[in-house]
């Protein structure tokens, strides 16, 4: 019987031995390596790397490597080393790009024991709501990415524009899309029958702008384009047509824009060749500093909102941190991903966006939301507006899409098509690209 009872008891042991080991914990004096790799900016390959000197200083036996990318090579690099099955554990993903991996079941979900929780919820519940899923953490309901980073859309105009035009920047701000047409149109400048200044453009020929700028008219709408089958049921729905025509009549009714004016945007905002746009965030100022309009004469403000519409502000977007689910010590890669997400203010001291962590695992405050007003360049509207922007299309065929949304404004712009008739061809395209 003693025999038994000593065998169970080395047989209990030993099996917590091999799940705690299987679980990334490790032996009494064992090195271990953790390989993470994301894409090259300024505050990332400072905060990253001093990160990691300080969970090495804090646990000896682990070694964390920071391979840093150029931001077209990144996700080339993660996805070769995934597919050769190489050392990595952790790397860092934007929204746009998480639908191919964790589709592909190569992201671990997250693991509440390395952060002291029960829950995977009671981790997601240390950041914003809807934060993770925003910055494309989430999955089919499952979470699997932990947010160091959010930004929003916001639109933005030339303010000495307004003046010429005899609005007031400080009370003429438009509010709905309806005022936005009406000021753009004050703003738009036509020489000899030709067009040298718009009131408002975007990219026409590159479908992404165009695919989350109507993003946020969508969601204002009440309806989503979240995921392929609240897309899909969308295109079906008749305010969907009041969306898009909104949007489509600013060249065919309004003619607020010229696509023919020029194509990007950030360079014609920048130069003065439109008076409004849509797609930056705050890295524009950086941006604008290439450019000869000077950022005295410039002003982001919310999205405009429809009329009784819901209130949803320009697209979100982001980055997360995921573990390789392959990675040979799971349990302290997530620790390594918790500690690397465990400074937001140092994000924000150097101006990045909203920072969405609000409390550490240990319990102690994240974010100091007062912050913003120090190192944020209109909070108001960029860390204000964040909670209220729309969650883009989380999907495997974005681009696909996206180019098919690019089509639908293309047949009415250029061949003269109707909203309805372009829409037909629109939601043929895309369930034919989607499969369903």
């Amino acid at each position: 019987m003693k025999r038994f009872v000593v065998f169970v008891l080395a047989l209990v042991l030993f099996t917590a031995f091999a799940w705690s080991t299987a679980q990334g914990e490790t032996r009494p004096g064992e090195k271990v390596t953790i390989v993470d790799i994301r894409w090259s900016e300024k505050t990332v390959d400072v905060l990253v790397p001093e990160a990691a000197e300080k969970f090495m200083a804090e646990n000896p036996n682990v070694e964390v490597q920071v391979l840093l990318y150029a931001h077209p090579d990144t996700t080339n690099k993660i996805r070769m080393n995934l597919a050769a099955g190489g050392d990595l554990d952790t790397f860092a993903l934007s929204n746009f790009d998480t639908p191919e991996f964790l589709s592909q079941g190569l992201c671990m979900e997250i693991m509440p024991e390395a952060f002291g929780k029960n829950t995977v919820q009671q981790v997601v519940d240390m950041w914003n709501e809807g934060a993770i899923a925003k910055a494309g953490g989430m999955w089919e309901g499952k979470y699997y990415g932990l947010t160091y980073e959010l930004s929003n859309y916001a639109a933005w105009i030339n303010t000495k524009f307004m003046s010429e035009a005899g609005l007031n920047p400080k009370t003429d701000l438009p509010k709905d899309w309806g005022q936005f047409v009406d000021v753009a149109k004050k703003m738009t400048v036509d020489k000899g029958g030709v067009r040298v200044r718009n009131g408002f453009a975007t990219n026409a020929k590159a479908g992404i702008f165009i695919h989350l700028i109507l993003h946020s008219f969508i969601e204002q709408k009440g309806l989503s384009w979240a995921t392929e089958d609240s897309y899909l049921e969308s295109l079906d729905d008749p305010k969907t047509v009041d969306a898009l025509r909104t949007f489509t009549d600013f060249v065919t009714k309004h003619k607020i824009w010229d696509p023919g004016l020029f194509d990007d945007e950030r360079e014609g905002f920048g130069n003065g060749l439109t008076a409004t746009f849509l797609t930056g965030g705050t890295w524009y100022w950086g941006v604008l500093e290439a450019y000869s309009v000077p950022a005295s004469d410039v002003a982001p403000f919310p999205y405009p909102r429809f009329r009784g519409g819901k209130d949803i502000g320009g697209p979100g977007y982001g980055a997360c941190v995921f573990v390789n689910k392959a990675t040979e010590h799971p349990l302290i890669a997530w620790q390594w991903a918790d500690f690397e997400a465990s400074f937001p203010n140092d994000w924000m001291k150097r101006g990045r966006a909203n920072q969405a962590r609000h409390t550490l695992s240990d319990g102690s405050p994240g974010l100091d939301p007062s912050l913003a007003r120090e190192y944020i360049p209109n909070p108001d509207v960029f860390f204000a507006e964040m909670g209220k922007a729309a969650t883009c299309f989380s999907s495997v065929h974005f681009n696909e899409i996206s180019d098919a949304i690019q089509g639908f404004t293309s047949r009415i712009f250029f061949e003269g098509m109707t909203v309805e008739e372009s829409l037909a061809e629109l939601r043929r395209d895309s369930h034919d690209i989607i499969g369903k």
